[in-house]
């Protein structure tokens, strides 16, 4: 017999649609929500500060401050934040200032938000297909009670609802993981795994197919392995890795390890505004970024895990809270974007927010690593490439201050050398819902040359990628998902694998006394001309997907491949000491 839920006394009645609309009503408007807000800063000083810490020969270069000294210096100034506070909560807005004092977290009712703004908050539902509960006000600006006292103001909230998100695997990804080991191919057939499996690999379909390449594999034809030799295997490195869209299954990431033969670290995860609890549900996305790192990682003690909810603003609360801690990273990986022409025009004070926080990264020594996507030249969609007839991209992979990280075909020797590599381009666009496959690269539709680029392309946009690595589907990187192993492909294995290196050498470069690395890119440009370059220069194949006017590889620099491959090993025998 069923428990009733009426109290004692109480007689059961059925709510009539009205009351239920009212109640509802009366629920959303009492809502406390989280907007993000920019403080009182000099932009002008933390960029002259990040440039001077992050190129070699400057007397500052690898002089990183704590976050503490940092906030202090070149954040907001504390009479700033007093008059924040006086104004904004007497509107019954609570503040949370960041620790870097770039970022503030207002929270207030919906009620008193559309108050405010003199605007109603458009709820959009969770749903299974997208588990977040999101609350938008439409509005360019900070509503004129907060004008005098924040410079920007991201008027949205998005909050993870785990009750109706799917837990575990996706059967969907699954799926499309699996069809990936009997896809022949289009439009061409998948080459094969011609390289020699390392001693200790487990015995799975997918390795025994020459579907994927083992992490080994990889790691011994970009020169990690030959670093790995040399001691740097991550301990004492420092690295986090972002996730916008689910967890992982802690026994797929052990299996993985397990599977290919290297020492699992510890797994710490942070949650970011708006998220109640760990995500249920496990992505590939997640456990790619997951089993990449920490196979180049495996000697450290743990690598952190930071989840936001997948919305634009949720990029900024990374930004901020990637750098609290008792120390902040070495490296951050992203792996996820927003289509570039979109958030110009959208939200420019999203842009300038983020744009120092990552400043405020390079000041404290913490070098930002971003997927330029999977989608060719149209990463933006086959429908906004068509009607702008160029090329776009992804945010923040184009970013000044991050390194953005491209994809190749890689093939292998018996002995896991490089027989030949060039640009990722699986599958041209075939119209219709036929998605591309290939490295994302061209010019920035936001963001001017940036100083580390000078030398290497025209005076023009920032351009990416920065550098490239394995991206192809097939054979391409391994994962466990679902107790299976697979090949997985996209920019999202090289983010985290590029950040995973850099964190392992900062970390034997802080054992040597020496100070982090820091944000790289002047570092990776400049070994570029060194006279043996570290780079492996790719100057066969393109990334378009559509007739958009981009990009093919040449030799040096391109839109395509970047500076080309890094030799890790040689890469690192390039960083430039720090002055003095």
């Amino acid at each position: 017999m069923a428990a009733s839920l009426v109290a004692p006394g109480a007689s059961a009645v059925t709510p009539t649609a009205d009351t239920q609309a009212a109640a509802i009503a009366a629920r959303d408007a009492n809502k406390e929500i989280t907007f993000f807000a920019g403080l009182p800063r000099d932009s002008a000083v933390l960029q002259a500060e990040a440039v001077k810490r992050s190129t070699p020969g400057e007397l500052e270069y690898r002089d990183h401050p704590t976050l503490a000294a940092a906030a202090k210096a070149y954040g907001a100034k504390t009479s700033a934040i007093k008059r924040l506070r006086a104004v904004a909560e007497p509107l019954g807005i609570s503040v949370e200032i960041d620790e870097g004092r770039i970022l503030a977290r207002l929270t207030a009712k919906v009620a008193t938000w559309e108050r405010l703004y003199d605007s109603e908050i458009v709820i959009t539902r969770a749903t299974a297909a997208d588990p977040y509960t999101t609350y938008t006000i439409d509005a360019k600006s900070p509503p004129r009670a907060l004008r005098s006292v924040v410079v920007e103001l991201l008027s949205q909230y998005a909050e993870y609802e785990p009750s109706v998100d799917t837990p575990g695997i996706s059967p969907t990804q699954l799926a499309e993981l699996q069809g990936t080991l009997v896809d022949p191919g289009q439009p061409k057939a998948w080459p094969r795994n011609r390289g020699t499996l390392p001693a200790g690999t487990c015995d799975a379909p997918a390795l025994a197919d020459r579907a994927v390449y083992a992490p080994g594999q990889i790691q011994t034809a970009y020169g990690t392995a030959a670093l790995a030799r040399k001691g740097l295997r991550g301990e004492g490195a420092r690295m986090t890795i972002v996730s916008l869209s689910g967890g992982f299954i802690p026994a797929d990431i052990e299996a993985a390890a397990e599977c290919f033969d290297y020492s699992q670290p510890r797994i710490d995860v942070t949650l970011g505004t708006g998220m109640p609890e760990p995500y249920v549900s496990a992505t590939m996305e997640t456990h790619l970024d997951l089993i990449t790192a920490s196979s180049v990682l495996s000697g450290a003690e743990s690598i952190s895990l930071l989840e936001v909810p997948s919305n634009a603003p949720s990029f900024t609360d990374a930004f901020a809270r990637m750098l609290h801690g008792a120390a902040v990273p070495d490296a951050v990986s992203i792996s996820y974007g927003i289509c570039e022409p979109a958030v110009r025009d959208e939200s420019r004070a999203l842009i300038a927010l983020n744009e120092d926080l990552l400043r405020m990264a390079a000041i404290v020594g913490t070098t930002v690593v971003v997927a330029t996507g999977d989608y060719g030249t149209s990463m933006c969609g086959a429908e906004v490439a068509e009607a702008l007839g160029e090329p776009t991209l992804w945010y923040p992979a184009t970013s000044p201050w991050v390194t953005a990280v491209g994809g190749t075909r890689l093939a292998l020797k018996a002995d896991n050398t490089r027989r030949k590599e060039q640009v990722w381009n699986d599958r041209p666009y075939l119209g219709g819902q036929v998605p591309a496959l290939a490295g994302a690269g061209g010019p920035s539709a936001v963001f001017s040359r940036p100083w580390w680029q000078a030398g290497s392309t025209p005076v023009g946009p920032r351009t990416v990628p920065d550098v490239a690595v394995l991206g192809a589907v097939k054979p391409g990187w391994p994962i466990v998902y679902g107790d299976g192993v697979y090949s997985l492909g996209g920019t999202s294995g090289g983010a985290p694998f590029v950040g995973a290196n850099l964190a392992a050498m900062t970390a034997k470069q802080r054992e040597a006394g020496y100070p982090s690395i820091g944000f790289a890119n002047a570092w990776l440009y400049g070994a570029a001309s060194a006279t043996k370059s570290p780079y492996y220069d790719i100057t066969v194949g393109n990334n378009g997907v559509q007739l958009v006017g981009c990009c093919v590889a040449t030799s040096g620099y391109d839109m395509a491949s970047g500076l080309g491959v890094p030799a890790m090993n040689v890469l690192y025998r390039r960083l430039p000491s720090p002055a003095g």
